[in-house]
């Protein structure tokens, strides 16, 4: 009897879970109707996640209920004067409820689609982070929610990280060297901060300490130029930086571009790296270094637009003959990487640049091509790319006697016998000199002062 009724059964079985899975489906719609008009949903992506977490961090209180979640961020801590692991809590995947008062925000994080994001709004310092944030219609404006912690979070970075000083350095690297499929867009490559740079944990509550108490603090006291040993050139250097800096507005009144490039050339340790440094330090500068043996093209001009929002700043391209002889990319093998007309194009090409200070280094002039910038008649080959070509070189008499009196004040009696000792040194060898004959005197190592003093 079983075999006779079970074709019905089936079919009373299938017509049955048709209409369930039919009436479930409406009221699914009707439970998303009904929910759209109680509750609202903002979602946040890139720096305005980052803007409301830290809004939410400071201006709301946490629900001490559900998962909790914690990273360690090296930092450099300012009472321990060293860099070292600062825990931070941050909202955790699964979602926080957030108070103001008898109001609440339901939050969750996660990753926003690279796909809708446009190239520049997002660093890739911020792992494309985003946010939910679900509340009773009618509770807040969202407008006016975003509105407030854009304007708190710009206040926060201005008295957290623009009050000490806008400098710091980003060493900027692409995927050369890992896996990469033909016609795939890499996206965004490696970008690390410096311990200094406290923009990227705004949005955390650190444990233990403070954020003013985190970040390198601001050296003061004598410019960072003034602790070189700079000829001539070199001080025509810092004019020329100190002026390029204080003319925006006469540039663009008269609609030049407010940008500068030098190419720094001569031997390894005569201080190009150094000088470059204390200029962006002393003008206040972000520095971006460009390791461009490891960057593709499209990761290049990634890159390069993300540094110029944040001008004015530096962009340092250093020992730019390890990679380029001439025109070829002498790293990149069979591998592709980058291409001199990209580079150039980054350089000086349809994208404005102000507010760029440039600065390439090389220890090998010969290999550099004219279309990038060589000294021609005592002037650059390609100004607009690079204005001004100087050579670091060893340091004169005059050069040394100011790094030994910088860093033997208290022996003056010596300087004379190291200048004459130095003579043909590199600005780091000479100071290494000075360094070493300080020390055998602070710790009073006659054996190290001997042999120092007669070398």
């Amino acid at each position: 009897m079983f075999s006779e009724y079970s074709p019905w059964l089936f079919a009373s079985g299938a017509a049955i879970g048709s209409l369930l899975a039919a009436f479930w489906t409406h009221v699914r719609s009707a439970y998303q109707v009904l929910a759209s008009r109680v509750l609202m949903s903002v979602t946040l992506d890139g720096y305005q996640a980052e803007a409301m977490l830290c809004y939410l961090r400071s201006q709301f209180t946490a629900s001490t209920w559900g998962p909790r979640a914690y990273v360690g961020w090296m930092l450099y801590v300012q009472p321990k004067r060293r860099v070292q692991i600062v825990s931070m809590e941050v909202t955790p995947p699964a979602g926080r409820i957030y108070w103001q008062g008898w109001r609440a925000l339901w939050v969750t994080s996660g990753r926003s689609s690279e796909i809708s994001l446009e190239d520049g709004v997002n660093s890739s310092d911020y792992d494309q982070r985003s946010l939910s944030v679900t509340y009773l219609r009618g509770m807040f404006d969202p407008e006016r929610l975003v509105i407030d912690a854009t304007e708190y979070f710009n206040r926060q970075v201005h008295e957290n990280c623009e009050a000490e000083g806008r400098h710091y350095v980003k060493h900027v690297f692409g995927s050369a060297g890992r896996m990469r499929f033909p016609g795939q867009q890499q996206g965004h490559p490696s970008m690390n901060a410096a311990h200094g740079d406290l923009r990227r944990c705004l949005q955390y509550r650190p444990l233990g300490y403070e954020f003013h108490q985190l970040g390198t603090p601001r050296r003061k006291g004598r410019r960072a130029v003034d602790r070189l040993a700079l000829d001539e050139s070199g001080q025509e250097l810092v004019i020329d930086a100190e002026r390029w800096l204080a003319s925006e507005e006469w540039h663009r009144e008269r609609d030049l571009p407010w940008r500068r490039g030098w190419l720094l050339y001569g031997e390894p340790g005569t201080g190009k790296t150094a000088f470059a440094r204390a200029i962006a330090e002393d003008l206040d500068l972000p520095v971006f270094s460009f390791d461009l043996a490891s960057l593709y093209n499209d990761e290049l001009q990634t890159e390069w637009s993300s540094m110029l929002t944040e001008v004015p700043c530096m962009a340092l391209l250093e020992d730019i003959d390890a990679v380029f002889h001439g025109r070829e990319n002498v790293v990149a093998g069979e591998k592709g990487g980058l291409t001199f007309d990209c580079l150039l194009n980054c350089l000086d090409g349809v994208q404005r640049a102000d507010g760029l200070l440039l600065v390439i280094t090389t220890n090998h002039l010969e290999r550099i091509d004219p279309a990038l910038g060589v000294p021609v008649n005592g002037r650059s080959s390609r100004p607009g790319r690079v204005d001004r070509v100087v050579e670091f070189s060893s340091l004169n008499d005059e050069g040394r006697r100011h790094l030994a009196a910088s860093v033997l004040p208290d022996a003056p009696e010596l300087w004379d016998l190291l200048v004459e000792q130095g003579q043909g040194d590199t600005g780091a060898q000479f100071q290494d000199r000075c360094a070493q004959l300080a020390l055998a005197l602070e710790f009073g190592d006659r054996e190290k002062l001997a042999e120092c003093l007669v070398e």
